[in-house]
């Protein structure tokens, strides 16, 4: 008998991040992706699971969901179950748990050779008229105009960085833009609370529409978010003294976002215990529009010396 042959998802190249959200539809509520992004652990990056799951619940929406107007995604809850494997393809399952009035709520399974590696619950809202306030945009940080990108960053500070981080740094170069509104944070144990800021974007999300752009979102919150916890305790940062794994992530989409364009990330961790940490920023547009926010817990283990 012939034994079947798994196909190998093919590994993306950084360059256009509209096509890492592409998946293919093999069923009514069952679809594969295309691409994977590897992260530094040589598995899946969570953030690459997290969009793909949330594109695949997106296409479910608004195919018999009822009255009450077009609904986009304002929260999402996942779990990491299992490293996901950086050579196979993810097949994820859609639940359709509920389509009301004005809200539908989709559960995603993702699966890699038959064991599941990821599940998320996503909630999705009808805009409707209500009160609205929002957190302001934190004093005192820099404009991304006024800071380097990594790149730059990986020259200028080059005598102060370990080599692998330099080398880090300088391969960011075309794929997600990011700069530090306090590089010596990398380097420097914070005097205070864990916190950072950081602006990041995609350049390669221009022309994405509103759900493209919502999971390029969630793709970029699981960039530098969980290495807040570890801040008071190890550098720099990363250090190759720890193993960081994202176990939960949480987010809200509060306002109309744009991931192609600058966006800070305001992060703090108000606790780490038991190799847990937990990190949580609030996200704003360069106008200061608070556009959403998130949390994660994520495993911190020390490697044996």
């Amino acid at each position: 008998m012939e034994e079947s042959i798994q196909p190998t998802a093919l590994q993306w190249d950084g360059r256009d991040a509209r096509a890492l959200l592409a998946l293919e539809r093999l069923d009514r509520d069952l679809f594969r992706n295309r691409l994977n992004h590897r992260n530094a652990n040589d598995a899946l990056f969570g953030g690459q699971v997290l969009a793909q799951a949330l594109m695949a619940a997106i296409a479910t929406v608004g195919e018999g969901s009822g009255a009450g107007g077009a609904r986009s995604v304002h929260s999402l809850h996942g779990y990491f179950l299992r490293a996901g494997r950086a050579h196979a393809p993810a097949i994820y399952q859609v639940d359709r748990t509920r389509d009301g009035g004005r809200f539908s709520t989709r559960r995603v399974t993702a699966v890699q050779e038959g064991e599941p590696i990821f599940h998320m619950e996503c909630s999705f809202h009808a805009e409707e008229r209500g009160y609205d306030h929002q957190a302001q945009l934190p004093p005192g940080i820099p404009r991304p105009d006024d800071l380097l990108t990594l790149p730059e960053l990986a020259d200028t500070m080059a005598a102060e960085l370990p080599d692998w981080i330099r080398v880090r740094w300088r391969g960011q170069l075309g794929t997600i833009e990011v700069k530090p509104a306090n590089p010596r944070s990398f380097l420097q144990q914070p005097e205070g609370p864990a916190n950072r800021a950081i602006w990041m974007r995609l350049p390669s999300g221009a022309g994405a529409g509103p759900a493209e752009q919502a999971a390029l979102l969630a793709y970029l919150s699981d960039y530098w978010l969980a290495g807040t916890a570890a801040l008071p305790h190890t550098l720099p940062m990363p250090s190759p003294s720890l193993f960081m794994a994202s176990l939960d992530h949480a987010m809200w989409f509060l306002r109309p976002a744009r991931a192609d364009e600058w966006l800070l990330f305001a992060c703090e961790s108000p606790s780490a215990q038991a190799g847990r940490g937990l990190s949580r920023a609030l996200i704003y547009a360069e106008d200061g529009t608070l556009v959403a926010s998130t949390a994660q817990e994520a495993l911190l283990r020390i490697r044996d010396a």
